[in-house]
């Protein structure tokens, strides 16, 4: 069952998340290049990269998973856990809850580990990922 963890804080949302060239059609690369040479689409999705490596949890940037006859790509895959995480940062957008939400019931419904991550730009995003994964450390 995925789990939810939200932050007491809200606020203004960073930069980042998936964007369409409008006159294309089409989604534009990772633009936010991480200090290991990755590219990522946001500073959050950055923000945990750096996390992951100075821990040394291994993972995976947005692996392809099908559910339910449609293609996910969850924002990272971490092996040792076997645990999904989203990244969710822009909350105060109804299409973008919505959506969030669908991606919540169908890793449910596939039977997959999951953590969403609320964040709101406020606080510090390597704490709230340390909280969130303690349960799992702790295995």
């Amino acid at each position: 069952m995925p789990r939810k963890y939200h932050p007491k804080k809200t606020g203004k949302p960073g930069s980042g998340g998936r964007r369409y060239d409008s006159k294309k059609k089409e989604k534009r690369q990772p633009g936010v290049e991480t200090e290991q040479g990755h590219n990522v689409r946001s500073k959050y999705e950055k923000t945990c990269t750096v996390y992951f490596e100075k821990n040394a949890i291994d993972y995976k940037y947005e692996p392809l998973i099908l559910l339910g006859g449609k293609q996910y790509r969850p924002d990272f895959y971490l092996p040792q856990y076997d645990l999904f995480i989203e990244i969710c940062g822009y909350n105060h957008m109804p299409h973008y809850r919505d959506r969030v939400k669908l991606k919540e019931k169908a890793y449910e419904k596939g039977g997959l580990k999951a953590l969403f991550i609320y964040y709101s730009g406020r606080g510090s995003l390597e704490e709230l990922l340390a909280d969130a994964l303690k349960p799992y450390q702790e295995k």
